[in-house]
């Protein structure tokens, strides 16, 4: 079964990402996926947005594709300064204060906070161009996203098929990005915990 089977369902489901390990016996909650995305400010992109992909009837997604993180939790502000430290961004003083500072209370019913890379997770050196124009690092486990880092600054229109530019420096619905993303997952890291890394 391929990631994007998995996650296509996902879409009309309460849960769109991943799940942890959890014991025999223990309630397995949804992980929710959290990502940023860093785009060129000449081009009307927003600089750096943190987003985390909350079902679309939750009242803080609001309908949108892609929801900002008000204020990331501090288990996501770890994780992703972990990512981003992979693939050589220091993201840690910019999240630590933007949008706004972390959180120590998980206000998300239903949902667990991501987990941090474990000790024991492989990296992969992608050595092939992202099915995912800019995808510059994917946290995953079990063949499921737990967290992203896409960097478009530097690339053209053209490398992201695109004729405008967007805030967001892709021009993707979810159900298109999560199909890419799975492509990329489906290559590189199907199962166990990886760090898949793409060079720029």
């Amino acid at each position: 079964m391929t990631v994007l089977a998995i996650l296509l369902p996902m879409l009309a489901a309460p849960s769109l990402a991943s799940h942890r390990p959890a014991p025999a016996g223990e309630r397995q909650e949804p992980t929710l996926t959290v990502g940023i995305f860093i785009g060129a400010i000449e081009e009307g992109a927003r600089i750096f947005t943190p987003v985390r992909l909350l079902p679309f009837e939750h009242p803080e997604a609001d309908g949108h594709e892609f929801p900002n993180a008000l204020a990331l939790h501090e288990s996501e502000l770890e994780l992703l300064v972990d990512l981003g430290r992979r693939v050589g961004l220091s993201l840690g003083t910019t999240l630590e204060r933007y949008p706004r500072p972390p959180v120590e209370e998980w206000a998300y019913d239903g949902f667990e906070p991501p987990p941090g890379i474990g000790p024991s997770a492989r990296t992969v050196e992608a050595t092939d161009p992202p099915p995912l124009p800019g995808l510059g690092a994917a946290y995953v486990r079990d063949g499921r996203p737990i967290a992203f880092i896409v960097d478009t600054r530097g690339m053209t229109l053209a490398e992201r098929g695109m004729t405008r530019p967007t805030s967001m420096g892709l021009d993707l619905t979810r159900a298109s990005f999560l199909e890419l993303l799975g492509e990329a997952i489906d290559r590189y890291a199907p199962s166990g915990e990886v760090v898949v890394t793409f060079s720029r």
